[in-house]
């Protein structure tokens, strides 16, 4: 703006070309320095802020990840907390902020810079032009508060339904044979349309938003014309001169436009911060499973493996009656122990509290005569192993799924839990061994094979406590038979805690509990239950 004020002055020569040329070449070179050093600048501050964007949003979905990942099992079965609603989220919210801190930022200080500058230089050439024309400056900046305002709450209001699209559509790929097999393509993708349209509600915000983007760009020429009415008023009054008139209407043209360039990333703006507060939301929840923190707590060290129920009550939040009421027992060390009963009684639920899974409502756990939530949760666990129902193999080798990424662990000790869980022989035979991969979700292997690897996970840490909550309920009688072998070998010096639909997978358990509407109803061995001839039978005639 200062040197167009110039040019303007040097263009009032008219006797005198070589002069004439000679100021235009002089004026030419001041603004080819001025392009190199706007190029450099740029270049500087665009790849340092673009660096620094994507270190914050590898850092951003690592503090993501990590923050829910140290949530109670309870927080995803929340019909919000859909894994693929978080897992959508997680990739957006940090590329929501990523972006606005790369690009974003580097406009954002370019332009407030140039209208910081702008008027500075206009109130030293003009301090009564300039003060008039940058007078409605303070309407725009409220009306740029209160775009972002309104973008950000349609960012927060349109963030859910998203994710929740994106969790929809997750779940009918992943299941797509299913949704092929019901021929219910066209029917999942009208779900996924309606689920994705805006409503009226959210809409509001966007005329808002639109609103105060159309007014701060239209600021631009109000600015302008009040320097062009006020201007030419000053000069005809002999107040300015021309080249100060040129020059004060340039600054204030490039300070307007630097101001209405604020309202461009104003969307942008409003996701990083929906993005911050999803993600600090998330990372400053307390999970509900509890620590009760000592002082000095002394380690766990030489685990015997007994478990003792006092009095425990569970509730799950989305259930009117408790899961399991009123619990006292005690699981001997080393002894095999075995739940059994019909579906929803409450088997389950006593594996996921002593798992920490779920802390009791009432009562308390103990593991060898000491309060659970007295341990840390990581040193806890490291003591039990737990193998479920489903066969849960990840992208990778046979090493890398036995293991998880556990590298310090020895060839030998890898190979003695594959011997233990009878999946030693099959691996060894593949072409590259350990380092064979898996497929997607072990798709190659049948489902005993991919139990038994998962077996071969849970006995490589040693555990002093294994868990198998219904481990071969899902496979065919001869899987059942290979798998049942491996988890006997298993369960060899260790307490073990079994549940079962089939029966016949836990009559050689030392005790077997029949558990019922949350409580425990019967007691024995397979034999003196049998004597019994209660619930135990019924069951045992139920599978016949």
């Amino acid at each position: 703006a200062w040197l167009v004020g110039f040019v303007v002055e040097s263009m009032s020569i008219h006797d005198d070309d070589s002069r004439l040329l000679k100021e235009a070449l002089n004026w030419s070179m001041w603004f080819l320095v001025l392009s190199m050093v706007n190029i450099i600048s740029s270049f500087v501050a665009g790849f340092f802020l673009s660096m620094g964007g994507d270190r914050i949003d590898r850092r951003l979905r690592l503090t993501a990840l990590s923050s829910l990942l140290r949530q109670e099992i309870g927080f995803f079965d929340q019909e919000e907390n859909a894994s693929g609603s978080l897992t959508a989220g997680i990739a957006s919210q940090a590329s929501n902020v990523s972006a606005a801190i790369g690009l974003v930022w580097q406009q954002l200080i370019t332009s407030s810079g140039n209208f910081i500058g702008a008027f500075t230089l206009g109130v030293v050439l003009s301090w009564r032009l300039t003060l008039a024309s940058y007078a409605p400056v303070p309407i725009i900046l409220v009306a740029a508060y209160y775009n972002i305002v309104c973008l950000e709450r349609y960012e927060h209001s349109i963030q859910k339904p998203i994710e929740d699209a994106s969790a929809f559509a997750s779940e009918n790929v992943d299941a797509i044979k299913t949704v092929a097999a019901l021929g219910r393509e066209n029917i999942v993708m009208n779900i996924f349309d309606k689920s994705s349209a805006q409503k009226a509600v959210k809409t509001k915000y966007l005329w808002y938003g639109a609103l105060g983007f159309g007014f701060g760009l239209g600021s631009t020429l109000v600015l302008c014309s009040i320097v062009m009415w006020w201007g030419v008023e000053l000069y005809l009054t002999q107040r300015i001169g021309l080249s100060n008139l040129y020059a004060t209407f340039e600054a204030v043209f490039i300070g307007s436009v630097a101001a209405s360039r604020l309202f461009t990333y104003v969307p942008d703006m409003a996701r990083m911060i929906q993005g911050f507060r999803n993600i600090c939301g998330w990372e400053d929840r307390q999970p509900e499973v509890a620590y009760l923190g000592l002082v000095n707590a002394p380690p766990l060290h030489n685990i015997q493996g007994t478990i003792t129920f006092n009095s425990c009550t569970l509730q799950y939040s989305s259930r009117p009656k408790p899961a399991i009421e009123n619990l006292n027992l005690t699981i001997p060390a080393g002894k095999s122990v075995a739940f059994c009963g019909p579906s929803g009684g409450g088997k389950s639920s006593i594996i996921s509290m002593i798992s920490r899974f779920y802390d009791p409502n009432m009562g308390t756990i103990f593991l060898d005569g000491r309060d659970i939530r007295t341990i840390p949760i990581e040193e806890y666990r490291s003591h039990i192993a737990l193998v479920a129902q489903d066969a849960v193999l990840y992208e990778g080798t046979f090493r890398e799924n036995i293991t998880l990424g556990e590298a310090s662990v020895s060839q030998e000790a890898i190979e003695r839990a594959c011997r233990d869980a009878n999946i030693l022989e099959f691996i060894q035979a593949l072409p590259q061994g350990f380092d064979t991969p898996v497929g997607f979700k072990g798709s190659q292997m049948s489902g005993g094979q991919r139990q038994r690897v998962c077996i071969a996970r849970a006995l490589l840490r040693n555990p002093s406590i294994l868990l198998l909550d219904e481990a071969t309920s899902a496979l065919d009688a001869e899987s059942e038979r290979s798998v049942q072998e491996a988890l006997e070998q298993a369960s060899r010096g260790r307490t073990t805690i079994s549940i079962a639909h089939r029966l016949s997978t836990i009559q050689n358990a030392d005790i077997i509990h029949v558990v019922e509407d949350g409580s425990i109803i019967e007691s024995g061995s397979h034999a003196e239950l049998l004597a019994l001839n209660g619930r135990y039978v019924d069951l045992v005639r139920s599978q016949l």
